[in-house]
């Protein structure tokens, strides 16, 4: 049976209840941290309606619970961090592993230690990673962390989260959709070894953070060469009954262009001679249909095809696991960390709303809002 417990304010008055469900025990034998739930009790409740209704909430609750359907709703990262070194401690982790773990859970903390454990996303930790990079998170040298260093975080992040999922917490383990800032370097070096039409596809999710229909629909008419732009407008989708389609973006700000840097133009003119080569080659067979990427018969891409040949990719590389979408999240927080505006970055993810960007990297605003600061300091307050 659920364990709840009353909680007054200082004048004395019921604020709300704490519920904790037994879980029992690991495999280990060891007990396992309780589910727990917070209760909010209204001002206009007298106790013995606020009991009636916390007896209700918490049956609901340990159903749930043993179940399988819910998870502790207010376990925050950095509670839930301590929890699982201390597990490790116990479970005699060498003394000097413990010691950095904690010294690691140190530097995590302040930048995503607030947000609960059921609310973490692949862009927290993408924001994490980029964040440790800036300079100042290095107390000996002054600069960034060496991505030897942010790997360690990682790490430590994907061993807490496996614990998390073992216990039903979490559904899955997030860290490993997350992507570290060494890693960009990494794929950007791998991609020198793949064929051509592979290696524009990945840099194209890099640079401009579309989508992967989009980035299929794409067409030959809609790159602007002397503009150095491309006009998202297009998108390639694939359903069981229709196959694979075309389709419109499922937004007007969707429809939106996209300035390229140079280094991008070029690449996607080297692409477009080695195309029109390959088709020379494959002849009748080819029936282009006016696609960026497409198959060898000129029609268009299956959009799995890209997520299957990017799972090969790392694997033939030794690199951990990218998926199209991580791309996106990389590349606004990287945005973010450079001083680029909300407006700029939300018409580039087709977001349809300003709020909507703001809200989903509100974390990255507001570490990048500290470098900000930072830099207003060394500039007005701290003398030379």
């Amino acid at each position: 049976m659920a364990n709840i417990q009353p909680r007054y304010g200082k004048d004395g008055k019921l604020i709300s209840y704490s519920v904790r469900v037994h879980r029992g025990r690991g495999p280990d034998g060891r007990q396992l941290k309780p589910w727990t739930a917070t209760f909010d009790v209204a001002p206009t409740w007298t106790e013995k309606s606020a009991r009636k209704k916390v007896e209700a909430f918490a049956a609901t609750f340990e159903k749930e619970c043993r179940e399988g359907t819910t998870s502790d709703s207010r376990l925050k990262i950095a509670e839930y961090c301590d929890y699982v070194i201390d597990l490790k401690e116990q479970r005699e982790t060498k003394h000097s592993t413990i010691v950095r773990y904690k010294d690691l859970a140190a530097r995590i903390a302040p930048i995503i230690g607030h947000i609960k454990l059921k609310d973490l996303r692949a862009d927290h930790l993408n924001s994490l990673y980029t964040a440790l990079a800036q300079p100042g998170q290095n107390k000996r040298t002054g600069g960034g962390l060496s991505a030897k260093t942010i790997l360690e975080h990682h790490r430590l992040i994907s061993t807490v989260l496996d614990q998390a999922e073992k216990e039903g917490l979490v559904p899955f383990n997030v860290a490993s959709k997350a992507m570290l800032p060494k890693q960009v370097e990494a794929i950007r070096d791998a991609l020198e070894q793949e064929p051509i039409k592979w290696r524009t596809i990945t840099h194209l999710f890099l640079i401009t953070g579309a989508q992967r229909g989009e980035i299929l629909g794409l067409k030959w008419d809609r790159v602007d060469f002397e503009g150095n732009r491309i006009h998202i407008c297009n998108n390639v989708l694939y359903s069981a009954d229709r196959g694979i389609y075309e389709s419109t973006p499922k937004t007007d700000a969707s429809n939106r262009f996209i300035t390229l840097p140079l280094e991008t133009m070029k690449l996607l003119r080297k692409y477009r001679a080695w195309q029109n080569e390959e088709r020379l080659r494959l002849g009748e067979y080819c029936q282009p249909q006016g696609f960026v990427f497409s198959q060898d018969n000129g029609r268009p891409m299956h959009p799995d095809s890209v997520t299957d040949w990017l799972k090969k990719f790392s694997k033939r590389h030794n690199l951990p696991h990218i998926n199209p979408h991580a791309f996106r999240h990389t590349m606004a927080s990287m945005l973010y960390f450079n001083g680029v505006d909300s407006v700029s970055i939300s018409k580039r993810l087709d977001h349809a709303q300003v709020s909507t960007t703001a809200n989903i990297y509100a974390h990255v605003m507001e570490e990048a809002d500290q470098r900000n600061a930072d830099i207003l300091a060394d500039v007005f307050l701290k003398k030379a």
